[in-house]
């Protein structure tokens, strides 16, 4: 089967509704490619009003015009607010739109996601994940992904058991048992994703130390107050929707890292957690998107 590869570069405050636009009319969750180049280590960090890439992907069948109409329609909204480029078109097999390229990143002090396809010299000290993301894009060079990975990196210690919601591509789960969690469990909605989790940890060698699973929370291989680290990678909307059984499954010592979530919407993600029962630990933000750390509330009032 061939398919329609759609992408458009934008600055980062529009990255949010092109993605939405190309993931509502297109097959499969969109990627957004930020650009690399620059070095945790040395104190860099991206370039907040550097252009970043939207791809999405769209069969090309019967209905291929009908979608390419609906994202034409929603971009020339968007053209209003800012003078974007054309969509660039490109048709592309499966293998090549499963097999997407992107470039190494380093994230924190010791993570390296490199392409499983590239040549790449690790330091002594790097825990390098080899990963190709294929139908679920997700390897860090976007904030909330970059965010996700370099708490997991603070937070993570050996033997813990780390829950992933919205896996996605899976790195997620790879970072955190590279860095040696005893066991990882992912769920997604999206069979994409739970194809491209599945061959991602069994590339790493983590197939049995991991178990991806269709669907979300509350689940009922996902018991309650078992888990160290959960990572919630995931829309606002999904995040308040979700916060009592994710404040159910972290353990009284554990703690939730959510991301995915605008400046603009904090507010109403921290209101919904600490409603369940959740107590926020820090805040910090790449751009518009912002990461959050959230444990249990304390019952004895210790901190």
């Amino acid at each position: 089967m061939r398919w329609l590869q759609l992408s458009i570069k934008a600055p980062p405050e529009y990255v949010e509704p092109l993605t939405h636009l190309f993931t509502t009319h297109g097959e499969g969750p969109a990627a957004v490619e930020q650009p690399g180049g620059y070095n945790p280590d040395e104190g860099e960090s991206a370039d907040p009003i550097e252009w970043v890439t939207i791809r999405g992907w769209l069969p090309l069948d019967p209905t291929t015009e009908s979608r390419k109409t609906a994202i034409d329609v929603g971009v020339r909204l968007i053209r209003y607010l800012v003078d974007l480029p054309e969509v660039e078109e490109l048709e592309v097999s499966d293998d090549e739109w499963r097999n997407q390229k992107f470039e190494s990143i380093r994230v924190g002090k010791n993570l390296v996601i490199v392409p499983r396809s590239a040549e790449f010299t690790s330091r002594p000290s790097d825990v390098v994940i080899e990963l190709e993301p294929g139908l679920a894009f997700g390897t860090g060079h976007h904030p909330t992904t970059l965010m996700c990975l370099e708490e997991i990196e603070q937070v993570v210690k050996p033997g813990d058991r780390f829950l992933d919601v919205g896996c996605g591509s899976g790195v997620l789960s790879i970072a955190a048992l590279a860095l040696g969690a005893s066991h990882a469990v992912g769920l997604d909605i999206e069979n994409d994703a739970i194809t491209s989790s599945k061959a991602n940890l069994e590339e790493a060698g983590f197939t049995d130390r991991s178990l991806i699973l269709t669907g979300s929370i509350p689940h009922e291989e996902v018991p309650d107050g078992r888990f160290d680290v959960v990572g919630a990678n995931i829309a606002a909307n999904v995040l308040i929707m979700l916060a009592e059984p994710l404040i159910a499954s972290v353990s009284d010592s554990g703690v939730i890292i959510t991301s995915g979530v605008l400046e603009t919407r904090l507010d109403d993600v921290v209101a919904a957690f600490e409603a369940a029962g959740g107590e926020v630990q820090s805040t910090r933000k790449i751009e518009d998107w912002t990461a959050t750390r959230i444990a249990r509330a304390r019952t004895d009032g210790s901190k």
